[in-house]
């Protein structure tokens, strides 16, 4: 039960952090706020009042010729829909508190942008470390939609090699965890249960990375990057499965048949 115990410090911790957990709970975030207040004030080109909320430590030759180019980048069509993107906080016990923000933006249906801030001081008054515009094509939940249109056979053989790996650990955990007799049958659901060398794939993006030391539980995986990133889909070798269900085959034909 240690297992679910840590779970729920965790969640009880993310709880106190204040971490937003639903679309309206983000849009009501502070940061979330401050970041759609820069958005408002750079489409009515009040690059004044952004640059008395600069934090010292910006560095940029000509701040002022760059938020002008960033406001141009912005459509003039009203915000009919905000989605967030991504949402961190970070307090050190030596340094302020330090938050990183991104939202998507629609404008009148037709226009896309992601919106992205770093911010360092408490809520009430958060100095912009880092802003940032990028013009999408078409919404997030579209450009990074788990689907095998436009797919190349890297897509097919990651989905398969994680299907497969997941479903042997699977009929390898259910074997060990049935077998009787079976010594130190914990030590070998653990070994079971967790695949080596993570094989990772960007499904929006086909890049793949290989991490030689990940384990990765039931030896694969499916997450996304925030709540509209790309989705990285991961594979690991299944090597205690293996080796448990071999150990089991050898064992089961070395059973001399009754006479």
């Amino acid at each position: 039960m240690n297992w679910l115990l840590h779970a729920l410090i965790a969640f009880l911790v993310l709880l106190g952090c204040n971490v937003p957990f639903t679309p309206e709970a983000f849009n009501a975030s502070p940061e979330a706020i401050a970041l759609r207040g820069i958005v408002d004030r750079l489409v009515a080109h009040d690059i004044a009042s952004i640059q008395a909320q600069l934090d010292p430590r910006l560095v940029e030759t000509d701040i002022r010729g760059a938020l002008e180019r960033t406001a141009n980048a912005i459509p003039a069509a009203p915000i009919t829909k905000v989605e967030g993107v991504s949402w961190n906080v970070s307090v050190g016990t030596s340094q302020s508190r330090t938050a990183s923000v991104a939202a998507e933006y629609a404008f009148g249906g037709k226009q896309w942008l992601v919106a992205s801030a770093e911010l360092t001081g408490e809520p009430s008054g958060f100095r912009i470390l880092r802003f940032n515009v990028e013009p999408l094509p078409a919404p997030m939940a579209q450009i990074h939609a788990f689907t095998f249109v436009d797919k190349g056979p890297m897509h097919y053989v990651f989905f398969l090699a994680a299907a497969v790996a997941f479903l042997v650990s699977v009929v390898a955990l259910v074997r060990c965890v049935r077998a009787k007799g079976l010594r130190r049958k914990w030590l070998w659901v653990l070994f079971v249960v967790f695949g080596f060398v993570s094989f990772t794939i960007n499904w929006s993006t086909g890049a793949v990375q290989v991490n030689p030391l990940a384990l990765n539980l039931m030896s694969a995986s499916f997450m996304r990057n925030g709540w509209l990133g790309p989705w990285m889909l991961t594979f690991c070798i299944p090597v205690g499965a293996i080796i448990f269900l071999w150990r089991q085959r050898s064992t089961s034909h070395n059973v001399p048949a009754a006479s």
